[in-house]
């Protein structure tokens, strides 16, 4: 089931087109990623679908309310986090889920405080204020904010964009538990690709004011088809091509033959007949279909290159 539907969604400052005929949707129990160059619109996207900015045109459903109307039942249901969202360093975090908690006409007893903190894997017991926090800790705090009102679809803006390694993966472990235990529907907006490729089931690449790719996250970020160069002598029998896929290139060079495979079965086939004739490999080079290929694909750019000699 759809949760978000976005239709011919446009949107200028300024007369720079920021959008243009932007179209997505997002079902239910997703966690989607929105990849793209910085200024490519991504938190305009996200401003524009948790309703703090308005549209120029286009549609756009958030489960099942037009976000245009600004219904008091929609904005119960969903909450954003800004990627420079204010931190009120002199609170305690009681104090501060529960002025969060008050914009949505709600108060939040202890119960619910040492439960969202407990949630989001900080100790109700701290009683530090927010400025004697970590970056970690901070972000965590955060999107516990984001979890005042029960929404069913948070909207994160960068979530862990100032964190180290080690904080980044803590961040979307916590996201990822929400998600499956709360079944909370994520979408969320970052230039950290192997983050994203761990993270997300569902990603859109933003580029030129829309989707050029919209789809499956599958495999931890690896995606489609092999893509190999093998580098053989120039001497062997050229019936070790025959049957090969028709996109196989055969490149004879110097003292060599370079051939490049794009499917699993011609890479089958000439390294089993590589292996019944002894034939030798002098070099090999991997160009690995990854997230950042992918990426760079829709966006400008080149393959990811592993790289092996056999010399």
């Amino acid at each position: 089931m759809n949760v978000i539907e976005v239709e011919h969604l446009k949107k200028s400052f300024h007369e720079k087109e920021v959008l243009r005929d932007f179209s997505m949707t997002v079902r239910k129990g997703d966690i989607f990623g929105f990849l793209g160059p910085n200024g490519s619109g991504k938190t305009t996207t996200l401003r524009i679908l948790s309703g703090l900015t308005a549209a120029d045109s286009g549609k756009v459903k958030i489960l099942g309310f037009d976000v245009d109307m600004q219904t008091s039942d929609l904005r119960q249901r969903i909450n954003m986090l800004p990627e420079s969202q204010g931190l009120y360093g002199c609170m305690h975090t009681d104090e501060y889920l529960s002025c969060f908690a008050a914009s949505f006409g709600d108060s939040l007893d202890k119960h619910k405080v040492k439960t969202l903190l407990e949630m989001v894997g900080l100790s109700p017991d701290d009683h530090r204020t927010i400025q004697n926090f970590s970056r970690e800790m901070r972000q965590r705090l955060e999107i516990a904010r984001t979890l005042v009102n029960d929404p069913e679809i948070i909207f994160l803006d960068e979530p862990a964009n100032s964190l180290d390694p080690k904080g980044r993966r803590n961040i979307y472990a916590l996201l990822k538990r929400l998600n499956k235990e709360m079944q909370i529907t994520i979408v969320l907006s970052t230039h950290i690709l192997d983050d994203v490729g761990q993270l997300c089931n569902r990603i859109g690449i933003l580029h030129q004011g829309k989707f050029q790719y919209q789809g499956i996250l599958r495999g931890n970020g690896k995606h489609t088809s092999k893509n190999q160069q093998f580098c053989l002598p120039q001497e062997i029998k050229e019936n070790i091509f025959a049957g090969l896929s028709d996109e196989c290139l055969i490149q004879p060079g110097k003292g060599l033959i370079r051939i490049t495979l794009e499917d699993e079965g011609s890479y089958g086939m000439l390294t089993s007949r590589m292996i019944l004739r002894t034939i030798p490999l002098t070099d090999f080079t991997n160009y690995e279909n990854y997230l950042e290929s992918l990426y760079l694909k829709y966006t400008g750019g080149t393959a990811v290159i592993k790289h092996h000699s056999y010399n």
